[in-house]
């Protein structure tokens, strides 16, 4: 059973070839209609043809952007500070931004409703056909895992667009802002801090306490096993809901999620949460450090990757492995085919207008997927509709 198990879990991605005619025709497949769904978000500035020219050729290092006439959803606003960030998709033509304005700024997805001053602007250009990190997020909205508000958005620099782009709410924003979380850790590589943000009122003894109760979480792990790490674990971090978190994981194969997420004190438990952060390299065949350090680090074990000592511990150590296991039982029986098929559907009518205007898709062959159409998108959601129905099924036949 554990070769079997492992089979599926590191199957050749998304190759529907490999599916029964019999599953195909079981499943209740996604319907991809044409929609009548709008743009709803629409940014535009203007910029001086040399400066556009160094916007779209500078690789690899971050450069500021200085607007002018910068138009939000039709409101006329001051931006502060724009610039480009990210790391792998500084290398691409269309760059992600950070935009920090002078006032508020207003977003719209559905029935959702949004103001911020500072916000990310995701340039999707790793993402596949645009929709890995939409269909994540609402995914984990449905786990009560993910919180930040996000929309797709057309930016037009010059009067002509830019392409598909992704409003996304930055996350220590939330924490510190609409959660009233005092600080906001950033891990990084081998857990290491790469970034800490703190609420202004933050008393410096507080902050050595909370710096201090982050490492007290790797050092639990060399001190104690069983049930005694996991009550010490309980003292620091929400240990059950980051569980959940590794589990939607390693459902949706995120290849690299170690290093994405942030852990933000939560006032009303006094301890650590985490915020996920960046999905755009999910459905992948193996984690980000390589199947064979995986399989060193963890085995078998039904975690996707064994990159940080945290995940490796709880796969190791067989009464938080045994709690693991509750955690993603329940990620899998949460996320149904039909919850799937939902998320889907809207993905593929949100992006439905994007993909009708020549101007905004023709933007693809600057991206890493090129080929972008509706007929590829439609294909490619029905693939990842009947691979994460595969996935479920064979895991949870597994557990039981």
């Amino acid at each position: 059973m554990k070769s079997v198990i492992l089979a599926v879990l590191f199957f050749s991605i998304l190759d529907i070839s490999v599916f029964s005619q019999e599953l195909m025709q079981e499943a209740n497949l996604p319907v991809f209609l044409a929609s009548d769904s709008r743009i709803e978000n629409v940014i535009t500035f203007n910029l001086s043809e040399l400066k556009l020219r160094s916007l779209h050729s500078t690789t690899g290092k971050k450069m500021d952007v200085k607007s002018e006439d910068l138009v939000i959803n039709s409101d006329t606003i001051q931006a502060k500070k724009i610039n480009t960030r990210g790391k792998s998709t500084l290398l691409y033509r269309r760059k992600s931004l950070s935009l920090n304005l002078k006032s508020n700024a207003t977003f719209y997805h559905g029935e959702k409703e949004e103001s911020m001053k500072r916000f990310k602007l995701l340039s999707l250009s790793m993402d596949k056909y645009y929709s890995h990190n939409r269909i994540a997020f609402e995914l984990m909205e449905t786990l009560d895992l993910y919180h930040l508000f996000y929309s797709y958005c057309d930016l037009r620099i010059n009067d002509k667009s830019e392409g598909i782009f992704m409003v996304v709410e930055r996350p220590e924003d939330w924490a510190l802002h609409e959660k009233g979380s005092p600080m906001v850790i950033r891990r990084g590589f081998k857990h290491a801090i790469e970034e800490i943000t703190i609420n202004d009122t933050l008393e410096q003894a507080d902050k050595r306490k909370y710096l201090e109760n982050y490492k007290e979480i790797y050092k639990a792990l060399k001190k104690y096993e069983g049930e005694e790490l996991y009550e010490t674990l309980k003292e620091y971090l929400d240990i059950d809901y980051y569980m959940t978190w590794l589990a939607f994981n390693f459902l949706i194969h995120n290849g690299d999620y170690s290093d994405e997420v942030f852990f933000y004190i939560d006032p009303e438990i006094d301890k650590y949460r985490i915020l996920p952060w960046d999905y755009d390299d999910i459905l992948v065949s193996s984690p980000h450090e390589g199947l064979k350090q995986r399989n060193i680090s963890i085995g078998d074990k039904m975690l996707f990757s064994g990159e940080d000592l945290l995940d490796i511990k709880i796969a190791k150590d067989p009464y938080l492995y045994g709690l693991y296991k509750k955690h993603l039982k329940e990620v899998l029986q949460a996320i149904t085919p039909d919850k799937l098929k939902m998320v889907l559907e809207n993905t593929f009518a949100e992006l439905y207008p994007y993909y009708t205007d020549y101007q905004i898709i023709s933007n693809a062959q600057y991206d890493a997927y090129k080929n972008a159409s509706l007929v590829t998108l439609k294909s490619y959601l029905l693939q990842i509709y009947i691979l994460l129905c595969n996935y479920q099924k064979s895991y949870l036949e597994y557990l039981d």
